[in-house]
């Protein structure tokens, strides 16, 4: 791909010869009209003249330039030529009056013939004198020209050095920095063309540094938050191996299994978290029904919630078409209920919606377990935070992972208590950006 400085320069420079060479076939044409014009006047003057004050016993020179060749012919009434100019080929007779062009010997001739004091004179001139006369004086006067384009060449190539110079230098600042030096770029010392080029790089440095710290901060609280469960493993290993009775080393083994599962599911979940903190495409995009995700997001969990003989189902079913990344918007629900069950007491009940509140599509999940005090909702969102005084165990990042899948589809995560009156239970609320355009079928509402 060729450079912009190289694309701009063949560009101006093509366009000066361009312009050059237009001027000098402009030039050409116009000193050939006022040659020709010069030439015509001179071929009336000759034959204006009266044929014996040409003849070679005048002492009147001819013209013996070659430039200005004419043939000088008279005949007499008789039709017998007067030899005028012997030297010089001579033409037939064309007996014409005013101007013409003839080809004689493969030449081509510019002639003018009128009949005077009872002669009739005719006076030719090669087209090819007048065109190499004309030829002459446009180099003549085009070599100035020529030496002016060239200074103009070297201006050009001046003067678009000096105004990349600012690209340049940005180019090397750019290339200059390390990964962690995310800086912005001073925009005052560039030009009003560049600002916002400038601009538009300081903002992708500044989301850069963003990513970096979160990522930072993602590891130094995945590395804390790892290190415990490791110990605890290390610990149970131990007591597993100075268990003294089968009974001991049983429930050990147990303990050992229960903590190996909770690993298990914090690094599933931290993978998880790094995986949906990316932003979403264009082509992640599909219609995705909310009442079928909810119909078979029950069929998935409904084994979990038999155990702990919760029920689990949908409320008021609805057809809700939403424009969203399937798998992402899988895995939101998934920990929602997931929570939902975990949280929630033996023989609970947990509720899973799907509606339209005010225009905007929403999914919502709600139990009637203990809650969350007012006061702790706020940090529910928080990595690794978790309300004191729950007994289930978790890593505390459910609703990290729903929060960023939520911000992937521009929507609304509302949290407030399922039981107004008593204060009990947490409900779960998405609410999805209004569509562009109206689904083809109806949506049913439910209450706020």
């Amino acid at each position: 791909m060729k450079t912009m400085r190289g694309q701009l320069l063949l560009g101006l420079l093509c366009a000066t010869l361009l312009c050059v060479l237009a001027a000098g076939a402009s030039l050409y044409r116009s000193l050939l009209e006022e040659t020709n014009e010069l030439a015509d006047l001179q071929l009336r003057q000759l034959a204006a003249a009266l044929p014996n004050e040409f003849a070679p016993d005048t002492g009147m020179a001819l013209a013996q330039d070659p430039e200005e060749m004419f043939v000088l012919q008279a005949w007499d009434d008789a039709g017998h030529q007067q030899v005028i100019s012997p030297d010089k080929p001579q033409l037939p007779r064309y007996a014409v009056s005013g101007f013409a062009e003839v080809t004689v010997f493969k030449q081509r001739w510019r002639l003018y013939g009128e009949t005077r004091r009872g002669r009739y004179v005719q006076v030719a001139q090669p087209l090819e004198v007048r065109d190499g006369l004309a030829a002459a004086m446009a180099l003549r006067a085009g070599a100035p020209l020529l030496l002016f384009a060239l200074i103009l060449a070297l201006l050009i190539v001046v003067v678009v050095a000096r105004v990349l110079a600012p690209m340049e230098r940005l180019a090397q600042a750019v290339a200059g920095r390390s990964a962690d030096a995310l800086a912005p770029l001073p925009v005052q010392d560039m030009p009003p063309e560049l600002r916002p080029v400038v601009a538009s790089l300081n903002g992708l440095m500044h989301k850069f540094d963003q990513a970096l710290q979160a990522q930072r901060s993602f590891v130094a609280d995945a590395a804390h938050e790892l290190r415990s469960p490791l110990t605890a493993l290390k610990l149970q290993l131990q007591l597993v191996e100075r268990a003294e009775t089968e009974a001991a080393r049983s429930e050990a083994l147990r303990k050992l299994h229960e903590r190996l599962d909770r690993a298990t599911h914090l690094v599933r979940q931290m993978l998880s978290l790094a995986r949906h903190e990316v932003a979403l495409t264009e082509g992640q995009l599909t219609t995705v029904d909310l009442g079928q995700m909810l119909e078979a997001a029950v069929a998935d969990h409904s084994a979990l919630a038999d155990s702990r003989a919760i029920d689990l189902g949908v409320v008021a079913p609805a057809k809700v078409n939403i424009a969203a990344d399937p798998d992402a918007l899988q895995v939101l629900l998934n920990n929602l209920i997931d929570n939902a069950l975990r949280y929630t007491q033996q023989g609970g009940t947990v509720d899973l919606q799907a509606g339209v509140e005010a225009g905007r599509p929403l999914l919502r999940v709600s139990d009637n377990g203990p809650g969350v005090p007012l006061q702790y909702r706020a940090r529910l969102f928080d990595r690794f935070y978790r309300p004191d005084g729950n007994d289930a165990w978790g890593c505390g990042l459910g609703l990290s992972i729903v929060r960023n899948i939520a911000d992937q589809h521009q929507a609304q995560i509302v949290l407030d208590a399922a039981d107004q009156g008593s204060g009990r239970g947490l409900m779960v609320t998405v609410l999805f950006p209004v569509p562009a355009a109206a689904p083809e079928t109806a949506t049913a509402s439910v209450p706020g």
